[in-house]
């Protein structure tokens, strides 16, 4: 039984990491359409639509932000040909890609699987993840739907015995994490170059191809105005 709940602990992490886009894939259409646990939570944040539209679509950077702040669980986010690679400290591997983009909406699909003494091998899943929002009155609101299925008749039984510790894990990730990337939109916001400052190499560059210089504004060791 406690071996069984870890794996569900475990697996919820993964998605919370990543609509209405006018197709899926037939995989992603099956989790959103079948799912064998689903999760929503309201979010709201004073940040441009610009941002927020950035933010999402460069989880690897953000990866890099979130570990250069030191904030918990201290993920390791490499790229992939399609999206992000993610090893989580509690053994989870996943990949997650973008499936869906509008002015309004982004998608993420991820694909999990297990590296931890403690949870069976055949304990998989996969998640979508469809952020929706708008903004009014300078403050960007919306709503996070997370659609989970395990890829076995096993994992699908297990999450629905253990849906309700899995549903309080992932409110509880949920917000804990989305006040963390609050604190790194509110600094890219209201002060990127504070920001920059803490920025060097491949970071440094990443950071500013995503977020450019202000125009007649320099950037860190330049002297002459940004081209941005």
């Amino acid at each position: 039984m406690v071996r069984r709940s870890l794996s569900i602990t475990i697996t919820t992490l993964l998605f919370l990491v990543a609509t209405l886009v006018q197709a899926y894939d037939a995989h992603v259409e099956e989790v959103i359409n079948n799912p064998t646990a689903t999760y929503k939570n309201a979010f709201s944040i004073n940040v441009t639509l610009e941002i927020w539209n950035r933010v999402l679509d460069n989880p690897h950077l953000m990866g890099q932000l979130w570990e250069m702040y030191g904030f918990r669980p201290r993920y390791k986010v490499t790229k992939t040909e399609t999206g992000i690679h993610v090893t989580d400290p509690s053994g989870i591997t996943g990949d997650i890609r973008q499936v869906g983009r509008e002015d309004h909406a982004r998608t993420f699909y991820a694909a999990g699987a297990f590296d931890h003494w403690a949870v069976p091998s055949f304990f998989t899943a996969d998640g979508v993840v469809v952020f929706e929002y708008s903004r009014e009155r300078n403050i960007l609101s919306g709503e996070a739907n997370i659609f989970m299925r395990g890829d076995n008749g096993i994992s699908r039984v297990v999450m629905k015995i253990f849906s309700g510790i899995l549903t309080r894990h992932i409110n509880n990730r949920v917000d804990s994490s989305f006040e963390n990337i609050k604190k790194i939109i509110q600094d890219i916001s209201n002060d990127p170059q504070k920001l920059r400052d803490r920025l060097d190499g491949p970071l440094l560059n990443d950071f500013d191809k995503v977020f450019p210089v202000a125009k007649n504004k320099p950037a860190k060791g330049q002297g002459m105005p940004s081209d941005f």
